[in-house]
């Protein structure tokens, strides 16, 4: 395709924003440690100094505390272990405080990771079960995900995205406890099943994917498997879109041992 071509295409594409905000105060996984964001450095205090050297100029820093897991975030493998093997790897001679040293193939670290642009495939579940958002703690089954391919005329490729819908996202900013504590997620049949069709990235509305085992989904998908994973995403305007088919861009930070990035997806359809 030529430039002038693919330029046109993506100029009548409508972009969706697949990434939640970032604030203090925000849902975290309860074991991980709370987002922090402040300004460091203030436009009145800077110019003080500054100001000597041009009149009157002055600027602003903040500074962020964070885990990579915090809102939408992209997990790669060597995130979970299980008896401290990532696909079959034992994980422990690689891990330094800096992060992730000397990883063997097919392991890596997040510097690693390429820009990611996939066909993507969403499956709305509770459009399939005729809701807005599935009932609490609610376990995706197979034959839900079967029905949403059918309804949605979809099919996974491998080495595509999958996304997933649940309805919680709608939870983020506005109820911690429900989104924290009572998300619907994947059944490990259904967790499975997806695996089976060997995507190179799954993302999901929630932050633990799977129901009602709280890792099983993680074991399967990046343990097992080596599939990226990508959490806390709001699928919203895709759904209510009717878009069920997409190309998604994912630019995760080079960050040299890193297991995870804060990340904000897009999806073009």
């Amino acid at each position: 395709m030529s430039k002038p071509a693919l330029h046109e295409l993506l100029s009548k594409a409508r972009v969706y924003d697949l990434g939640q905000a970032y604030w203090p105060g925000m849902p975290v996984h309860p074991f991980d440690p709370p987002f922090q964001f402040y300004l460091y450095r203030y436009h009145e205090y800077v110019e003080k100094d500054l100001g000597k050297i041009e009149p009157g100029f002055g600027d602003a820093i903040s500074l962020l505390i964070t885990s990579m897991h915090s809102g939408t975030h992209f997990d790669v493998p060597v995130h979970m272990s299980q008896d401290y093997k990532v696909q079959g790897i034992d994980i422990r001679p690689y891990q330094r405080d800096i992060g992730f040293v000397d990883l063997p193939e097919p392991l890596h670290s997040m510097e690693k990771v390429p820009p990611l642009v996939l066909p993507a495939t969403l499956f709305d579940i509770p459009a399939v079960l005729g809701m807005e958002v599935l009932p609490e703690r609610y376990s995706i089954t197979v034959a839900d995900l079967e029905a949403a391919a059918e309804r949605q005329q979809i099919s996974i490729e491998a080495g595509s995205c999958v996304l997933v819908r649940t309805g919680y996202a709608r939870y983020f900013e506005t109820d911690r406890d429900t989104y924290l504590y009572k998300w619907a997620g994947l059944s490990p049949e259904a967790v499975s099943w997806i695996a089976a069709r060997k995507p190179r990235l799954v993302g999901t509305d929630n932050l633990s994917i799977g129901v009602p085992n709280l890792f099983d989904a993680h074991r399967q998908l990046m343990i097992n498997n080596g599939i990226y994973v990508m959490k806390s995403l709001t699928l919203e305007a895709l759904a209510a879109d009717q878009q069920s088919v997409s190309t998604v861009v994912v630019l995760p930070l080079k960050i040299k041992g890193g297991e995870a990035s804060l990340v904000r997806p897009i999806a073009l359809a």
